[in-house]
């Protein structure tokens, strides 16, 4: 699985999808970003990765968050940098780019 999201990578904004994260406050459940990272992984390469990411995502334009995404049966983990690119009506969106490199 881990080799499929990687020749993702190589294709250009392959993974740089706006994501929408619905949320009442000034930030993205960490939760919800995981899953919402990971839907999108899964309709991309046809099985879901595991995210884990440090905690929520401010819904600022231009925060960051690093995740770190593995799949089950490697052992191999890959850093996967989150950006809001914009917020509106209390509506997060951000990109997300996966390393070519394990970390």
């Amino acid at each position: 699985m881990t080799r499929q999201i990687l020749a993702m990578t190589a294709l250009p904004l392959a993974l740089g999808l706006g994501l929408v994260g619905c949320s009442g406050s000034t930030t993205v459940d960490e939760s919800e970003v995981e899953s919402m990272t990971a839907d999108q992984l899964e309709q991309m390469v046809g099985t879901r990765p595991n995210i884990d990411c440090p905690g929520d995502l401010e819904a600022e334009v231009g925060a960051t968050l690093q995740c770190v995404l593995s799949a089950d049966g490697d052992t191999n983990e890959y850093a996967v940098d989150l950006t809001v690119t914009s917020v509106e009506d209390g509506v997060a969106n951000w990109d997300f780019q996966v390393a070519d490199t394990p970390m």
